[in-house]
């Protein structure tokens, strides 16, 4: 479908001059505004292709204000993280994949608030880095993502910096995992690949999107795989951006004991990055507590919801506890106090 200009009537008051263009050809929209990562033009094309939910791109524009997103349709569980059901048609702002990065990009986030509440039907905007109010929209927590901050010259260091208590458990991971091979993918994945992720996604208890084997095939990132004696174990998918690495997707064979297996992943990812010099590793939005047990520290992400409809939409307000990601995660002290000393001096310098 061809791009197209419309114009809302019930922006008319706020925004004048709103100019909108919808479509579902990303390739008419960038040619409009120049978006940075992870909105590169191959990545959003191939993440189409294979994640089967229909997905359209806005790019939204007043004067010098603009707003991009991209808007997926489907039905989905609104009360995932309360363990209730009921199932809506949800038009979800998002990243079609499971990276904690926010789905739109915007210098005036009213604006492009103020826009998708003309938008028909229920609408979640997903992994909000920093909200704003906004009348008429419920805001929330969604589930977190894992920082690890790399300030270290190479994996002796960090293993150094570590408490004992958290040392020894990554220590036993790497001696129960010594006789695994490690083979970096290129090109075209073997089955297992695929098959080892659609394992973790069906165990997911946090179910959105599903992508297609093509997918690991062609997309532009790291792929490792983890194996013993032939039998694939495990594999994760990691995509650097400048001094970012992103730690996207992974799989497990269950049939196998994997809590050894997933340490040792995320002690070769931290490896990875050090040799990398990544200076930071977003570790992804589950498994928290092995990954803070690792040294990474939670940073919030949040939510947006709203329906046209004002009687439902004062329902989903009502029910916002309902709707939240809720964690009682301890904290955990991982670094000797040195370590923590030093990351505080850093900060203020």
């Amino acid at each position: 479908m061809t791009a197209c200009i419309e114009g809302m009537w019930r922006m008319k008051k706020t925004y004048r001059d709103l100019q909108v263009q919808k479509s579902d050809d990303f390739n008419s929209i960038v040619s409009s505004v120049e978006l940075p990562f992870p909105f590169d033009a191959k990545f959003i094309n191939l993440l189409k292709e294979n994640n089967l939910f229909p997905q359209e791109y806005y790019y939204i524009r007043n004067n010098d204000d603009f707003a991009f997103f991209i808007l997926s349709k489907m039905k989905l569980n609104i009360f995932t993280f309360a363990k209730l059901k009921l199932s809506m048609k949800i038009k979800i702002i998002g990243m079609p994949c499971s990276i904690s990065e926010q789905g739109y990009y915007t210098n005036n986030e009213k604006m492009m608030l103020d826009y998708i509440k003309t938008i028909k039907g229920v609408k979640l905007v997903l992994n909000v880095q920093k909200t704003i109010p906004e009348q008429g929209i419920t805001v929330g927590k969604t589930l977190p993502t894992c920082i690890f901050v790399n300030d270290f010259k190479n994996i002796h260091e960090y293993m150094s910096s570590l408490r004992s208590s958290y040392r020894r458990r990554i220590s036993k991971a790497i001696v129960n995992c010594e006789n695994i091979v490690i083979q970096e993918l290129k090109g075209k994945c073997p089955k297992t690949v695929y098959d080892l992720y659609l394992r973790t996604y069906e165990k997911s208890p946090y179910k959105l999107e599903r992508l297609e084997a093509p997918f690991f095939d062609k997309v532009d990132s790291d792929k490792i795989l983890f194996s013993k004696d032939g039998v694939a174990l495990g594999f994760v998918l990691l995509k650097k951006h400048k001094e970012t690495l992103y730690f996207m997707l992974c799989g497990m064979n269950y049939d196998v004991d994997v809590a050894d297996l997933y340490y040792y992943m995320l002690y070769k990812i931290i490896e990875y990055a050090i040799e990398n010099k990544c200076k930071i590793i977003d570790f992804g939005q589950t498994s928290e507590e092995t990954k803070l047990k690792m040294g990474a520290q939670l940073q919030e992400r949040y939510f947006y919801v709203h329906h046209t409809n004002e009687i439902l939409n004062k329902i989903i307000n009502k029910s916002k506890n309902l709707l939240e990601y809720k964690h009682n995660l301890q904290k955990f002290d991982v670094y000797k106090e040195e370590k923590i000393l030093e990351q505080n001096e850093s900060i203020i310098s």
